[in-house]
């Protein structure tokens, strides 16, 4: 019985992707459909986006608080569907983002695709700590060299001219 419910189902493949591996303020995910068959399927494709992803923008999709969903009839070949937002959420977290394809059931996906991507930390200057580090031992450098001055001009006003230092 499973092997005719598989053999019923259209065949179509998603795939998602942000283009990124790390998400910094405003990313778009790109949603590609294939439907396999010769004919069109009536079709939702759905993308659930992660938590935190605000500002969220999906031509000719209805937009929920969790997901965009399109009511389409996928024609034969590859369909392409975009959601773009604004991502807010822990730096150094995962988040990722589901694209299924459902035919008439919700309950029962035909195909989904997941993208998981990074929060970056926040911004470091590169060298920061290098440049840091010299400029402390320059300061260092520079201070125990004044003192070193200082002291010996002290010692060579203290002693008697002409008497050799010991």
């Amino acid at each position: 019985m499973m092997i005719a419910i598989l053999l019923a189902s259209p065949q179509v493949t998603v795939g998602l992707d942000s283009g990124v591996t790390e998400i910094d303020q405003r990313t778009t995910y790109v949603i590609k459909a294939v439907n396999h068959e010769a004919t069109p399927v009536a079709a939702n494709v759905r993308i659930t986006f992660p938590p935190g992803l605000r500002k969220v923008e999906a031509a000719g999709a209805s937009v929920g608080e969790t997901h965009a969903s399109w009511l389409v009839t996928m024609p034969p070949g590859e369909s392409t569907y975009e959601v773009s937002g604004v991502m807010r959420g822990d730096p150094g977290s995962a988040v990722a983002a589901t694209a299924c394809v459902y035919a008439g059931d919700l309950s029962r996906a035909l195909v989904c695709s997941t993208d998981i991507d990074e929060i970056p930390d926040p911004e470091v200057t590169p060298g920061g700590i290098v440049v840091s580090a010299v400029l402390m031992l320059l300061l260092l450098l520079t201070g125990t060299g004044v003192g070193y001055l200082l002291t010996r001009a002290r010692r060579g006003h203290d002693l008697p001219h002409g008497r050799p230092r010991s």
